[in-house]
Formats: C-alpha cells, structure tokens, sequence
C-alpha cells in the first residue's frame, strides 16, 4: 500500500489543529480506521502527526519565513495543513525525498485545495528546499 491514503489522512487530522489539538488524534483513528491502512502506513500516520505537533512552531515559522508578504494566520486552513505535512515531511521523515514531499503536497493541494494552492505550495516548498536542501536535487511538478 502506497502513502497517499496516510497523507490524505494525515492532512485532515492537521486540519484539525486550528481548530482543537485534541481532535487532531480523533482524526487519525478514526479516517485510519476508515481508509483501512495497513499497519506500517498507520505507524507513519501516528509519526507525521506527532513530528509537526511537536515542532509546529519551528515549521510555522518556515512557512512564515518563505511565504513572502502572506501571514500565515491568511492561508487557507486546508493550505496550512499541506504545508505543515509537507515541511514535516521533509524535516522529520528519514525515509521521505525532499522531491517526493514536494510533489505530493501539490498533490495534496490539487485535490483538496484552493484553485491557486497548488502553485503556491510548489512555489513555496521549492524555495525553501532550493535553501534549506541544497544538496538534493529537487524536480519541482510540472504541472502546478
């Protein structure tokens, strides 16, 4: 089983962060539940939630940090949510690409966000691994 339904999860259950931290756990038991995630996606399920809970400051400030003349209290929730999975992704995951964080966030923003998400999220995510990653070698999507 691929990550997609791990991520779509993961992301919904950050979505509940500007709403109530509590319910970010509800999220991830019962759409994990629902999605029917095999037992390793499920681990990284838990891993992705708890790594961006954790260190939300330090990935709000990157999104503060490269997303010019935008606060970050203006983004959309959905947006946020991707951002926040994404820079987590590529932060706190060992076994995710910087490349494959990147595309599925825009993956991401494709189906759930905004008509412009997509293009801000790749503009976004692309400075900031073009920056924060110089040593890999980053093909942003195309298609955005």
């Amino acid at each position: 089983m691929s990550r997609n339904k791990a991520r779509v999860v993961a992301m919904q259950a950050l979505f509940q962060l500007d709403i109530d931290i509590k319910s970010v756990w509800y999220v991830v038991t019962e759409q994990a539940e629902e999605e029917d995630l095999d037992e390793k996606d499920l681990e990284y399920l838990k891993s992705i939630s708890s790594a961006v809970i954790e260190n939300m400051a330090d990935i709000d400030a990157r999104i503060s940090q490269y997303s010019i003349d935008w606060d970050i209290s203006r983004l959309g929730k959905v947006e946020r949510a991707i951002l926040r999975l994404a820079i987590g992704e590529m932060l706190y995951a060992e076994d995710v690409p910087v490349s494959v964080a990147i595309n599925e966030a825009v993956r991401l923003a494709k189906k759930f966000g905004s008509e412009q998400a997509a293009k801000f999220i790749n503009g976004l995510l692309g400075k900031l691994s073009r920056e924060q990653f110089p040593e890999e070698e980053i093909s942003p999507d195309k298609e955005s």
